[in-house]
């Protein structure tokens, strides 16, 4: 009859307010912050039995007095068997004070005192009864300050302060599981647990608590346990009890007072870590309630009970041990980082670690014996326990309610426990849940519903097959969990996270498997956390030491050891460096003022120099020709400073000249190549190619005027003729292509952003560079006339977009580059420039949101990227088999904050005039809008494009100027053009006279 067990609906609506919602939204109870326990750790428990007024009410268990809820005499041969007095809760709590102890290795002592007699409140159970489904849970709230008050009136005098939890056992069953067939129990009470945030939402956050004591102490929580959860069922057979006693609900309630949140599904109720952890319904209700498996490694790591072993980042065999057979220098629970806030723990889970079979200790009324069990047998299994009666006071091994027997891989993923713990919803997301187990089974079944053939409705809780065993005969187990594995170890915004885990032993206290990082090229070598006081606001390469961090206006030096020194006041700005002559420069600029580092090693100086101005633009560094390197800052008042980088032992940067600009402008931005350089104002961008160089800005530069924009950011290069371009990016997401002070092109970017950065590549070696930026969703790179690059954009499948300024190398050696940008979930994605596809190996992840520009660079003939998140976690990889090219490899486009690329090569350049096959259209068909009419000149070109319908009369004519060497596009708006096929025959005619066409056939439909 117990096998009934699996038919039962069990619409998990399960204890404490946690599981529950609240006055409108789910409680906030779990602690947010993980509770240290200390070796010495005591839990003092004080517990009442308490009546409520008697009742005939069909709709609650009993008639509202302890001991009503059988309607006919079964005898002490059952579980929670009849008197329920203060010996029987005694015994439950003893179970509870055995199970922590053990668990805990010693770290929680449970002292418990049952108060002895039994006393009414002053209504009936359903007034103090939430209404179904309702997230009012004042009425109960009510009961347990009438409940604690009327305690305190029949104890005058009792030392309430002496206890730490407040426990009220009531008559009646809980409202904690449905049964079909069972008598209504629909305004029995929930069992919960009332924490100090739980009275503050239900009277106000003035709540102090329940006075006690004459006032002197006010208790501030209280756990509502009903005597048992037995209770009587209606089959076609007759009435049957339906036995299912509360020892694993009490272990539960006082893990939610030590901070453990629910690990079910809160909006549903189904099971989410089944029947491997203590905070699921599947485990509190392990062998019908008597005691659950012990805590998943989270929740002992969460209450400080374990501590894990962290792999590091390199490939080994490792061996874990179950937790009863490990001495203390095994490993039991193994941390592997997938990155800053996701990671697995792994642990070894034996039922019967001591070989010896289940010794079940029980407490009938007048005796205390046990019974052993050698293995599962009819009357002791998880849904069956007509072996037992009386109450369970200890286990020998808790651990055999698992389902089964070897490795548990748990997924643990830090952001979403953030996220949703305040709301206790960490795992009521099945897709992405904050503590999960990956199944090796191949499916993540533990919560589904299933129906028998009866119709009878079963929830998935883990099944042996669950575990990660050498001969584990589930149909999709390879003893391998990889990226292409099922399941597979992409993190959980589905990046690669470089980790493979195989060949698992057989089943043993001892287990062995292999721990790989790394894909064929992409390889994790670094993660770090750094203990910043805030989020980082710029991220640089220093060579050779490492990096540098500005946080707030404080420089910190880290490299790969950790930190090297921090220096407050140094910049607001990204600090640029140089490696010269064993010495590394760095500068920053806040305020009024200029600041030097510098190390050769040995020595390390920090000064400063008072620039008169209040400075506004990061200092870049530059090398000129005739006379070394030197740093420029420009000022609010319209001046470029320039200073000498100064040599050791004086190590101020000296002053070197300035330029005058235009006083009313404040300066946003220097870009600069060997004595050329440019930069932009409020207004204005202005360039110089001083020969001479000379002290002040004259007819010899050149300027471009804004007029409704305002410009942001300044790139540079050089064209093929070795004339330097300037591209700015002004307000608008407008761009503008500026040499010798003429906009040769302008264009928009079509955006619902606001677009604030870009970077420059070669993209394909074809002559000409690119604008590659990040554009909601997509990543979208443009040659300089606005037209998009084949097979671009590249769109987030995600749909969670991308953030920040792209970097741009050629990091796979070849002769295309590949853009790198990041997520606003961390993943990073590395795009290869001439396909459009994801390089193999990404994305990975680094764990959390990036607010600062990434890094890339050159070191033992590999190219690097480094990350730091919001977090202040650094995490480097290598991703090239070969020393890449770096084009834009950090902010500002390299160490030295330059913001230039060279010329691009003409390695893939296209010399034919103009080629019929890069003549199309797109999109197309045109379904409303506009279409773009891409084409290819190699010289500079007037275009004439006429369009006709398939009965040749004339349609339109469009006209435009196209740049010689790139794609070209023109724009036709359709909407006055009817449904149908045109043909638009595409002319171009060159400055040197040449002449060709194309036609192109063009749908549009509406």
């Amino acid at each position: 009859m117990k096998y009934f067990l699996l038919s039962i609906l069990v619409l998990f609506e399960l204890g404490r307010l946690s599981a529950q919602s609240f006055v409108g939204k789910l409680n906030p109870y779990p602690a947010t912050i993980e509770r240290a326990a200390l070796a010495d750790d005591t839990l003092k428990i004080l517990a009442i039995m308490v009546n409520f007024q008697e009742d005939a009410d069909g709709t609650t268990s009993g008639n509202g007095k302890i001991g009503t809820i059988y309607s006919q005499n079964y005898g002490s041969d059952i579980l929670d068997p009849l008197p329920h007095d203060k010996g029987y809760f005694d015994a439950h709590l003893q179970f509870a004070r055995n199970y922590f102890r053990k668990v805990s290795k010693g770290k929680l002592e449970i002292i418990f005192r049952v108060l002895p007699d039994t006393f009414s409140v002053s209504d009936r159970m359903r007034n103090y009864s939430p209404a179904p489904g309702s997230g009012d849970f004042a009425p109960i709230a009510n009961f347990s300050v009438e409940a604690w008050t009327k305690a305190d009136q029949l104890y005058p005098g009792f030392a309430f302060s002496d206890y730490d939890v407040f426990l009220i056992f009531h008559a009646g069953v809980g409202r904690d599981i449905s049964l079909p067939g069972s008598i209504g129990n629909e305004r029995d009470l929930p069992s919960v647990y009332l924490s100090e945030k739980a009275f503050k939402e239900i009277y106000g956050n003035d709540y102090e608590g329940i006075p006690v004591s004459g006032g002197s102490f006010k208790i501030t929580n209280s756990m509502i346990i009903p005597e048992t959860e037995s209770r009587e069922v209606e089959t076609i057979s007759g009435t049957f009890l339906f036995e299912i006693t509360i020892n694993g609900l009490i272990c539960a309630s006082i893990g939610s007072h030590l901070g453990l949140p629910d690990l079910f599904d809160t909006e549903t109720g189904l099971s989410a870590i089944g029947r491997f952890g203590l905070m699921d319904g599947q485990s509190i209700f392990a062998y019908l309630g008597t005691y659950p498996p012990e805590p998943s490694p989270w929740e002992k790591i969460r209450l400080g009970w374990a501590e894990p072993v962290t792999m590091d980042i390199q490939n080994a065999d490792v061996s874990l041990v179950t937790n009863l057979a490990a001495t203390i220098s095994d490993t039991v629970i193994l941390k592997v980082p997938l990155n800053s806030s996701e990671y697995y723990l792994i642990e070894n889970r034996i039922r019967d670690a001591n070989k010896d079979g289940s010794t079940v200790i029980l407490s009938v009324p007048g005796k205390v014996f046990d019974i052993i069990f050698l293995n599962d047998t009819t009357g002791y299994r998880s849904f069956d326990v007509d072996s037992l009666s009386g109450v369970v006071v200890d286990v020998d091994e808790f651990d055999w309610a698992v389902p089964g027997n070897g490795i548990v891989i748990w997924h643990i993923d830090e952001n979403v426990i953030n996220e949703k713990i305040a709301e206790n919803k960490v795992n009521t997301d099945k897709t992405r849940r904050g503590v999960d187990i990956e199944e090796a089974d191949g499916v993540q079944d533990i919560g589904e519903v299933f129906y028998t053939i009866f119709g009878d409705q079963v929830i998935g809780e883990g099944t042996e097959e669950d575990f990660w065993y050498a001969d584990n005969p589930a149909t999709l187990f390879t003893n391998r969990f990889a990226k292409d594995s099922r399941p597979n170890t992409l993190t959980n915004t589905g990046a690669n996270s470089l980790i493979t885990i195989k060949d698992f032993s057989e089943i043993n206290n001892r287990m062995s498997f292999r721990v790989e990082y790394g894909d064929s090229v992409v390889k994790l070598w670094y993660s770090k956390k750094f203990n910043f006081s805030s989020s980082a606001s710029t991220f640089s390469y220093l060579k050779p030491f490492g990096f540098n961090v500005v946080e707030n206006n404080t420089l910190h030096f880290v490299n790969y050891s950790g930190m090297l020194g921090s220096f407050p006041n140094f910049s607001i700005y990204k600090t640029p460096s140089i490696f010269l002559n064993n010495t590394t420069y760095t500068y920053g600029s806040e305020d009024n003022y200029l600041t030097v580092w510098l190390a050769d090693g040995i020595n390390a100086f920090v000064d400063s120099v008072n620039t008169e101005s209040l400075v506004t633009t990061s200092p870049i560094l530059r090398f000129l020709n005739s006379d070394g390197w030197e740093v420029m800052v420009g000022t609010y008042n319209g001046k470029i400073l320039r200073y000498d980088l100064g040599s050791l032992p004086s190590n101020k940067p000296n002053f070197k000249s300035k330029f005058e600009v235009d006083t009313t402008n404040i300066v946003k931005q220097i870009a600069s190549n060997g004595d050329y350089f440019a930069f932009i104002t409020e207004s204005k961008i202005l360039s110089f190619l001083p020969s001479p160089l000379t002290l002040f800005y004259d007819s010899e530069g050149n300027t471009f005027s804004f007029t409704a924009e305002w410009p942001k950011c300044l790139a540079i290069t050089k064209n093929q003729l070795g004339n330097y371009s300037s591209i700015v990016l002004v307000t608008g997401n407008k761009f503008y292509i500026i040499e010798s002070g003429i906009a040769i092109s302008e264009f928009n970017i079509s955006s619902t952003d606001t677009i604030s950065s870009y970077a420059l590549t070669d993209l394909k070696q074809d002559g000409t560079n690119y604008i590659a930026l990040n554009n909601g969703n997509n990543i979208e790179v443009y040659n300089l006339t606005g037209a998009m690059a084949d097979n671009f954009p590249f769109t987030d499948p995600e749909g969670i977009g991308f953030i920040g300024t792209p970097l741009t190398a050629d990091f796979e050696g070849d002769s295309k580059s590949e853009i790198i940008s990041v997520t606003k979930d961390g993943r990073i994605f590395a795009i290869d420039g001439g396909t459009g596809k994801v390089v193999p190996g990404f994305p990975i992840s680094c764990g959390g949101s990036v607010s600062v520009t990434p890094v890339l660079y050159n070191a033992d003939d590999l190219t690097y990227l480094a990350v730091l998140n919001d977090q202040n976690v650094l995490s480097a990889w290598s991703i090239s088999s070969v020393e890449g090219k770096l084009y834009w490899s950090e902010e500002f486009g390299n160490p030295q904050n330059t913001s230039f690329i060279d010329a691009a090569e003409n390695t893939n350049r296209i010399n034919e005039f103009f080629p019929a096959n890069r003549a199309y259209n797109y999109p197309n068909p045109v379904y409303d809008g506009t279409t773009n009419i891409r084409y290819y000149v190699a010289e500079d070109s007037k275009i004439s494009i006429k369009i006709f319908d398939l009965a040749g009369d004339f349609v339109a004519e469009l006209n435009d100027d196209a740049q010689g060497g790139m794609d070209n596009e023109t724009v036709w708006n359709v909407g006055d053009i009817q449904s149908g096929v045109y043909f638009a025959r595409i002319e171009a005619n060159s400055t040197s006279g040449k002449t060709e066409q194309a036609v192109i056939k063009i749908a549009v439909v509406k």
